[in-house]
Order: C-alpha cells, then structure tokens, then sequence
C-alpha cells in the first residue's frame, strides 16, 4: 500500500515537472529545460503516457518536415537530426556503462551464458 502511494507521488511529480518545465521552457532562464528532464527521470521509460507524448512527438516532427513552408520544414528536420544524435549518443554510452559493469561482456550476453 505505501510502495503504490509513492509511486503515485512519484508519477504526479514528475507530470508536474514536465508541464512546468514546459511552460518555463519560453523564459529567458534555461530553467525549463532541466525542470523537464526531472520530470522525465521521475516517470522513467515504462510510463505510459510518456511513451504516448514521445509518440506524438515524432508525429509532430515528421508533419512539420514535409509542411510545404520552408521555415517550418527546416526547422523541423534540424529539431529531428539533434534528436537523433542525442538519442543514439545516449545509447552509445550506457551500452559502455553496461559493459564496465560487466567486465567486458555486454548484459545481453552474461544473462545468456547464465541459462
């Protein structure tokens, strides 16, 4: 009962961060930005909701870069490149992590040799 009330807190908070790092996202404080990752982090990968928005957001970016307005469409396909090499830099380095921890061999392959 507590472990699922906590939980809860954790999933609120972290909602809260996000929609208020959202909207101080436009200040002139880089502020926003570091609220919304918070946010993120709380709610963690397995969200369901997070999944969602992460889901629209691809959406979004793959409308705006074929929008027949050049501004919109560049912008879009440079939001969308950053994205990416941020995401796969992200994957490089806890895939590295992963293996220090290991010794050498990745997860994958120690939780195989395992069974």
């Amino acid at each position: 009962m507590l472990m699922q009330a906590m939980l809860l807190l954790r999933a609120i908070a972290g909602w809260i961060c996000i929609i208020g790092g959202a909207v101080l996202t436009i200040s002139p404080l880089p502020f926003g930005f570091v609220i919304v990752i918070a946010g993120v982090a709380l709610l963690g990968p397995r969200d369901r909701g997070l999944r969602w928005l992460h889901a629209r957001w691809h959406r979004l970016l793959s409308a705006g870069s074929t929008s027949s307005m050049p501004l919109i469409a560049h912008l879009a396909q440079r939001i969308h490149t950053f994205q990416h090499t941020v995401e796969h830099k992200a994957r490089r380095w806890l895939a590295a992590r992963a293996t220090s921890r290991t010794g050498g061999t990745p997860l994958a392959a120690e939780e195989t040799s395992r069974q």
